[in-house]
């Protein structure tokens, strides 16, 4: 009967937070609001023309590939940017099941249930839901992940599901690389969990596998086009030069120096770490300071970009991320704690890092709500108990 009203539960919760994403994106305007829409769907425009999956002549390998051909997919059946929208309500809503299925093997149905309502509810979820940006393909894959991963750390699982849980990392590769550079710590977890040494070791073998086999295509592919081992993209030097050059804030920053887009796309990438690894040579103390700047960035609990700082925008991100932090924090420390929440701490760490190196937003951080949402969840529901406890409710 419990079984009955959670499965009815979990329904209705998935079910409003479609109707709020499909609320949201019928009533955006039929046109890009971001840079980045405009050039993904010139990567749509160039392949469909036969050019191939490119940015532009010298910005072959610039964007990662997934998500353009996923866009490709409906621009080929006629299918435009309203269809494309109300897919990714799909995709966002699955996303939240998703959440649902990670409490619930991480704690309980109780977390599981909250998290979910909490994400069916999220703004920034439903935000990201209405444009052609990666960050609504990317959660999914990126708790799909996570989850395919703690699957696999179960002794009832068999060796041949690190398969998918590679397969799926790889996904989430194509779709923004930086999950290829977590991929390791989804091999060391499994190695670390407890488990017979001998199938621990064929999980991790069919993972690393289907993370190969799935990033191999692109990586053929950029080696014709390029003549160079890229199994990214041709961007993480601009970035990395975007966040840590003189002029730079932690965020988005558009100076770059006279003729260096000129240069050869396999050789750019190298000049552009080169130069900004002279920048923090000459001056450590501002990288340094850089580092502190791009965490705050990172973690802010209201909008950095000067388009989305108006009253509206900050009230709505406190009451939502906000009021989500002191209990993100107290479930990090206070309830359950084993290997599978340290490797929800682990991919937290991890991205916060990253970007703190390379350059920081909220938009960003995105990737990680999930688990931040877990989190906050267990933390919630840990300080009921204990407060129900105190006062023999």
């Amino acid at each position: 009967m419990a079984g009955k009203i959670f499965n009815k539960k979990i329904f209705f919760i998935i079910l409003f937070g479609f109707i709020l994403r499909m609320v949201f994106v019928l009533y955006l305007k039929p046109a890009f609001y971001f840079d980045d829409e405009h050039e993904y769907w010139k990567m749509v425009e160039n392949f469909l023309q036969g050019r191939g999956l490119i940015v532009g002549e010298n910005l072959k390998a610039y964007r990662p590939p997934l998500y353009p051909l996923f866009l490709v997919l409906f621009a080929k059946f006629g299918i435009g940017l309203k269809g494309i929208r109300i897919s990714q309500c799909l995709i966002s809503t699955a996303s939240i099941y998703l959440v649902y299925c990670l409490g619930k093997r991480i704690y309980n149905k109780k977390v599981g249930i909250l998290a979910a309502g909490i994400s069916s509810i999220y703004p920034f979820f439903i935000f990201y839901s209405g444009f052609l940006l990666t960050e609504t393909l990317f959660v999914f894959l990126v708790a799909w992940c996570v989850l395919s991963f703690i699957k696999l750390t179960e002794k009832n699982v068999l060796p041949f599901y690190g398969f998918v849980s590679g397969g799926v990392c790889g996904l989430a590769g194509l779709c923004r690389p930086t999950m290829e550079l977590f991929f390791p710590f989804c091999v060391l977890f499994v190695l670390c969990t407890k488990q017979e040494m001998k199938n621990k070791l064929k999980k991790m073998a069919f993972a690393i596998a289907g993370f190969i086999l799935v990033l191999s295509m692109w990586v053929i592919r950029n080696y014709i086009v390029l003549g160079k081992f890229v199994p990214g993209t041709t961007m993480g030097g601009a970035v990395f030069w975007e966040g840590n050059n003189p002029y730079s804030q932690g965020g988005p920053c558009r100076y770059f120096p006279e003729g260096v887009w000129q240069i050869e796309e396999s050789k750019r990438d190298a000049v552009f770490y080169s130069l900004t690894f002279d920048c923090i040579k000459k001056d450590p103390h501002r990288f340094t300071l850089l580092l502190w700047k791009k965490f705050i960035r990172f973690w802010n609990v209201v909008p950095n970009a000067s388009e989305y700082s108006g009253t509206l925008y900050n009230v709505i991100s406190v009451l939502s991320f906000g009021l989500l932090i002191p209990f993100f924090v107290l479930g990090m420390f206070v309830p359950v704690r084993n290997c599978k929440t340290g490797f929800l701490i682990g991919i937290i760490a991890f991205f916060t890092i990253f970007h703190m190196i390379f350059i920081a937003s909220i938009r960003y951080r995105i990737a990680i709500e999930p688990f931040v949402i877990l989190f906050a969840s267990a933390g919630f529901l840990w300080l009921v108990d204990s407060i129900k406890g105190k006062i023999n409710i």
